[in-house]
């Protein structure tokens, strides 16, 4: 079974998983509000292995036998696991809990889209200049970042609202791309390995000169415009 890890509303994990039905791989979707409503959660790192068992409200089992593969979409901690924690001592808790849930999903076998990081649980979060130094790192032409002390930080950690003008997708070793930006396949599947990423959202947009350049990178991306070559792809990594 492959495991959907997202939060509610995720229009996008819930297009994957549809997708992934149809093409007959048996899916479980499981949001962060079922996370934090779970009744039972025994998770035991030892000499004689690890183990992973979890008991959902409605009556899942999830365990470390019959996960074989998950597509996280979890960034942060569930935001009603988060609403639960108070006191004096909260950010202490919230400490305690994300490396709990770092640990155990890491206790899954098989392929992982993304594997959780202390960065993110879905992957590194990177700072937008830090995607942009990557990006020229592995030959991905990208414009020269710029930040000064009249920029809000906060909003530069956002990236840009808009959808991009193009998109291209890895995963696994794989990489759909819209036809503008095809000829960047190679250096795109140079930027997710260089990530630690197995699942990356990659940006473009044309400049004046009328060329392409790259203009940013999610470990969140918007799978829905991928498509059924998105479909496809994600299909290929969990087939046994």
């Amino acid at each position: 079974m492959v495991l959907v890890l997202c939060e509610e509303g995720d229009l996008a994990a819930a297009w994957a998983a549809e997708r992934l039905r149809e093409r007959s791989i048996e899916v479980d979707v499981v949001t962060g509000a079922d996370l934090a409503a779970a009744g039972h959660l025994e998770h035991r790192i030892g000499v004689d292995g690890i183990t992973f068992e979890l008991a959902l409200a409605d009556g899942r089992q999830l365990s470390r036998a019959r996960v074989h593969g998950m597509l996280n979409r979890l960034s942060f901690l569930p935001s009603a696991w988060v609403r639960r924690l108070g006191g004096p001592d909260r950010d202490y808790a919230l400490q305690e809990s994300y490396a709990l849930y770092l640990s155990w999903l890491h206790a899954f076998e098989g392929p992982k889209l993304n594997a959780p990081t202390p960065q993110g649980l879905c992957g590194n979060w990177r700072h937008p200049s830090a995607w942009a130094a990557l990006a020229l790192q592995v030959d991905l032409p990208a414009k020269p970042y710029r930040q000064s002390s009249r920029d809000d930080p906060g909003v530069l950690w956002q990236g840009a609202m808009a959808p991009p003008p193009a998109a291209a997708y890895v995963v696994g070793e794989r990489v759909v791309a819209e036809p503008p930006v095809q000829a960047f396949a190679a250096p795109c599947r140079r930027l997710a390995a260089a990530a630690g990423a197995s699942l990356l959202g990659i940006d473009f947009a044309a400049g004046a000169d009328g060329h392409w350049h790259f203009t940013g990178a999610t470990v969140l991306p918007d799978l829905v415009r991928g498509g059924a070559p998105l479909a496809d792809a994600l299909a290929e990594v969990f087939r046994p």
